[in-house]
């Protein structure tokens, strides 16, 4: 039998079993037998097909009419402009997934030498080819599955990337490192409902663990953006991919860990599919000083309740409670380093203005402008409580001068009464 022929029966298997493009696949699996490129295929569909290399062919025909993905029968995939070595167990990457790649080389076609962590890499398909177009990053990707780490070093090896990039078996809540540049994840976000409602090649051969959100999709997103928030360095680039319907939500996620939101990006079906994000504030350094106070104040208030059920009030006609040395000196702020804080923000919004980013800078600014007010007030308040202590100390030399005067009159008086009686 020629290739001409085989083709033909395998392609009318495929469409028996409702296979989306028989004829492609029954090509790569050909070019897969044979060794030979897809061209070759073409250009010799009149060679006669030694008997192993049919049996072969067969047997993939009747994995890919299964709904086996074609790329675990061939065991590569194209993404990007490279190739990908792929088996069962990783997920195959997908075109739409290439618009990550293709905004971060926008992103930071200006920066060099970022340090770029990759979250949930499956086969590295997306840091290795960000790595592949810039020749001065270093990439870390990890991943719980050891079939994928596996897989990303044997592609690293083969695009001649292995001392830019290391992989690590690693679940994001115990993985340990310094601060990134930019950190990348394309985690599971399909829900437990949609989850059954995928392909049969998707839901049947791809591994659920790269595919399963939990039951709303978004419990290994939040995971990743609650620990990016501390492995990412301020002005560092937080890129994710989503569902479709999932953008109000994640936004949401990441403004509440100090994340402000640049841009939602969409597919190729021009549904939402990808968020780019900036971390400008670390939210654990802004409320660790004034939780402590509060948790001070707390303790103050227990005891003049104290006070108050034993009645200890009206027994002594005093006021136990020291709630007054604990008031703040602003409402609802406890800003002791205003000034810092303001060239802080200064500083912040002149280097976002530098990198182009006008609506970044424009958020800092308004950040030191806060506190600019805040300083004023302070300023405000001491000086109402100097020039209150000095009207008091005032009031009271008048007070005393009046009893002195007012003392001496009554002796005078006294003395005169005493003398008339005598």
């Amino acid at each position: 039998m020629n290739i001409q022929s085989a083709i033909n029966k395998a392609k009318h298997l495929l469409k028996d079993n409702n296979i989306r493009s028989p004829g492609l696949d029954c090509e790569l699996l050909m070019s897969k037998v044979l060794k030979k490129s897809r061209s070759y295929i073409l250009l010799n569909l009149n060679k006669d097909l030694k008997k192993r290399n049919l049996n072969n062919f067969i047997n993939l025909i009747k994995e890919r009419s299964r709904g086996k993905p074609i790329a675990y029968l061939i065991g590569k995939k194209e993404f990007w402009d490279y190739e990908f070595n792929i088996k069962e167990g990783v997920l195959i990457p997908r075109p739409d997934t290439e618009i990550m790649v293709e905004q971060v080389l926008n992103l930071t076609k200006n920066k060099s030498k970022l340090r770029i962590l990759d979250i949930g890499t499956g086969s590295g398909c997306i840091i290795l080819s960000i790595l592949k177009e810039r020749k001065d990053y270093n990439g870390i990707g990890i991943d719980i599955s050891k079939k994928c780490i596996d897989m990303c070093k044997i592609n690293t090896f083969n695009l001649n990337l292995t001392n830019r990039a290391k992989f690590f078996k690693s679940d994001v809540d115990n993985f340990v490192d310094a601060k990134y540049d930019l950190i990348l994840s394309n985690p599971p976000y399909i829900n437990q409902v949609d989850l059954r409602c995928l392909e049969k090649d998707v839901y049947d051969f791809e591994p659920k663990s790269s595919l399963d959100g939990g039951i709303d999709g978004l419990s290994e997103i939040r995971k990743i953006v609650d620990k990016s928030s501390e492995l990412i360095k301020i002005n560092g680039k937080l890129v994710l991919e989503i569902a479709f319907d999932q953008k109000f939500r994640v936004k949401k996620l990441l403004k509440d860990k100090g994340f402000y939101i640049n841009k939602v990006l969409k597919d190729l079906a021009n549904n939402d599919r990808c968020i780019v994000s900036t971390k400008i504030w670390i939210k654990f350094n802004m409320v660790t000083f004034r939780n402590n106070n509060n948790g001070r104040r707390n303790n103050f208030r227990r005891n003049d309740r104290n006070f108050k059920s034993h009645n200890d009030r009206g027994k002594f006609s005093s006021n136990f409670s020291n709630n007054e040395n604990f008031h703040r000196k602003i409402p609802n702020r406890n800003n002791h380093n205003a000034t810092k804080l303001i060239e802080k923000y200064n500083n912040l919004a002149r280097e976002a203005l530098s990198g182009g980013d006008k609506i970044l800078s424009e958020n800092y600014f308004q950040h030191a402008d806060h506190f600019t007010r805040i300083q004023s007030e302070q300023e405000n308040i001491r000086k109402s409580k100097y020039s209150d202590s000095t009207t008091k100390d005032t009031k009271t030399e008048d007070n005393a001068e009046n009893k002195i005067d007012i003392d001496e009159k009554d002796k005078k008086d006294n003395s005169k009464v005493r003398s008339e009686a005598n």
